[in-house]
C-alpha cells in the first residue's frame, strides 16, 4: 500500500469516504444498505468533522466527531462526540485510526470542545489516547402485568402519543431540561438525538397543566397480537410525576404486550420504582468513555473545597501539558496554568484527571493504573475536591 494520505472532507465527499468503511466495520454484510438512504442519515447531523486516510482515491480509513454539549459536574461544556472510526482490513495496525483520532483532538481544540465522548470499539485502545470508562448502559426486562396497579391512581397529568417526528419540540425540551441536572448526559447541538426516520418509533409525552414532564421513546415488535414486546430506546423524566404518567402508559398495554425491555442508565434503580416489579436487570456490554480535550476548560465545574498544584501529563494533546493549579473554591472549580517550574504536589496523566472530572475513578486506583504519582495526602485533597459521581452519557453516537 503506497503512503496514504490524511485530509478533512466534509458533504458528498465525506459520504463516498464513509459508505464503504463504516458499513463493512459496523454492519453484518454483504449487501450495504442503500447509499442514498445511509447518505441522507449522515447528512442529518450537523457539525460533524471528518477525516479520512486515502490510498489514491480510496479511503482506507475514516473517524468524525459531532459537535455536542455535555453536563459535566454541573457545567454544560462544548464536546465533541466521536464516531464511525473505521479502516479497512489491509491498512489496520499501521497506526492510522490513532492518527485520525489526533487530528480530530486537535479540531476540537480548535473548536473550543473542552471534553470528549465515545463508545468504543476497545476500551484499551481509546485508554491509551486518554479516555476513561463510564459506568454501562442497563436494560431492564419486566412484564407489564406488575404494573397494572397504577392503573388505579389518577395522576395530574396526561400522556400524549405520537410519532417521533411528530413530537420532536417535547423531545428536544425534555432532553435540554434534564441535561441541566445529569452529570454526564451530552446531547448533540440540532438533530441526531433521535431515529433519523421520524416515523419508525413512537413517543409518548407526559404532560403536566400542558408542561412536558417526561417522554417515552418505543416500539412495539412482534408477530403475535398481545404478545409483542415494547422497545423503550429512552425513558426521561423531570418528575416524579413524569415517571409514574409514563410507568402508567406501559401498563395501558398489559393486554397488547407480553413484555417491557427499557434502555437505562446506571442511576435508574427501576427495582425500586414499584413493588413486585422484579425487573430482570442486565448492562450493555458496550460501555461509553470520556476524556478532557482542554484543562483550561474546566473552570466552573461544581467540586468540594481544596486545592493542589499538578503536572499533566497528555502527549496526545501537548497544550494540556505542564502544571496547572486545581482548586475548588465556593463549589466552583478554577483552573489556572502555571510557569513551567513550579513546585507541585503530584502528577496526572490525562487518564487521571479524565477520572477526577468525571467521577469514575478514586484516585487511590491510580498508581495501580499506571496514571498518576501522588501522596496520600494530595489523594485525600482530590477525594474532597472530585468527589465521586456516577456520569451517564445518554445520547448514543
Amino acid at each position: 500500500m503506497a503512503e496514504l494520505e490524511i485530509r478533512q472532507v466534509a458533504g458528498e465527499a465525506m459520504v463516498a469516504a464513509m459508505y464503504p468503511l463504516t458499513n463493512y466495520a459496523f454492519r453484518a454484510s454483504p449487501p450495504f444498505p442503500d447509499r442514498e438512504e445511509w447518505g441522507e442519515m449522515v447528512r442529518h447531523r450537523e457539525g460533524v468533522t471528518c477525516f479520512a486516510a486515502f490510498d489514491g482515491d480510496t479511503s482506507v480509513a475514516c473517524a468524525e466527531s459531532t459537535a455536542m454539549t455535555q453536563n459535566v459536574r454541573g457545567a454544560l461544556l462544548k464536546m465533541g462526540g466521536i464516531w464511525g472510526v473505521a479502516t479497512h482490513p489491509a491498512a489496520r495496525r499501521r497506526g492510522i485510526c490513532r492518527e485520525l483520532l489526533l487530528r480530530l483532538l486537535s479540531a476540537m481544540h480548535e473548536a473550543g470542545e473542552a471534553v470528549s465522548g465515545l463508545y468504543p470499539f476497545r476500551e484499551s485502545f481509546y485508554e491509551r489516547l486518554g479516555y476513561v470508562t463510564f459506568p454501562q448502559w442497563r436494560e431492564a426486562t419486566f412484564s407489564p402485568l406488575a404494573l397494572a396497579p397504577l392503573l388505579k391512581l389518577d395522576l395530574d397529568g396526561e400522556v400524549e402519543l405520537a410519532l417521533v417526528g411528530d413530537g420532536l419540540d417535547a423531545y428536544y425540551e425534555v432532553t435540554a431540561e434534564a441535561q441541566r441536572g445529569a452529570h454526564g448526559m451530552a446531547l448533540i447541538t440540532a438533530h441526531g438525538m433521535v431515529p433519523s426516520s421520524t416515523d419508525k418509533a413512537w413517543i409518548a409525552i407526559a404532560r403536566s397543566h400542558g408542561v412536558p414532564v417526561g417522554i417515552l421513546l418505543y416500539t412495539l415488535a412482534g408477530e403475535h397480537v398481545a404478545d409483542f414486546t415494547m422497545r423503550v430506546a429512552r425513558f426521561v423524566t423531570l418528575s416524579s410525576l413524569g415517571r409514574y404518567l409514563l410507568l402508567q402508559w406501559i401498563a395501558r398495554h398489559v393486554d397488547q404486550a407480553s413484555s417491557v425491555e427499557v434502555k437505562l442508565g446506571p442511576h435508574d434503580r427501576i427495582e425500586t420504582w414499584l413493588s413486585d416489579l422484579k425487573p430482570h436487570v442486565a448492562t450493555e456490554p458496550i460501555a461509553p468513555m470520556g476524556r478532557v480535550v482542554d484543562v483550561a476548560g474546566l473552570g466552573g465545574l461544581r467540586v468540594g473545597e481544596g486545592g493542589l498544584r499538578v503536572r499533566v501529563r497528555d502527549p496526545q494533546c501537548p497544550w494540556n501539558e505542564g502544571a496547572w493549579r486545581l482548586e475548588g473554591a465556593d463549589g466552583a472549580l478554577q483552573v489556572t496554568r502555571l510557569v513551567e517550574s513550579a513546585i507541585v504536589d503530584g502528577e496526572l496523566s490525562i487518564q487521571a484527571l479524565s477520572a477526577l472530572v468525571y467521577g469514575t475513578h478514586d484516585p487511590g486506583d491510580f498508581a495501580f493504573r499506571g496514571w498518576a504519582t501522588l501522596s496520600e495526602a494530595s489523594i485525600s485533597t482530590l477525594r474532597r475536591v472530585f468527589p465521586p459521581m456516577l456520569p451517564h452519557m445518554y445520547t448514543r453516537f
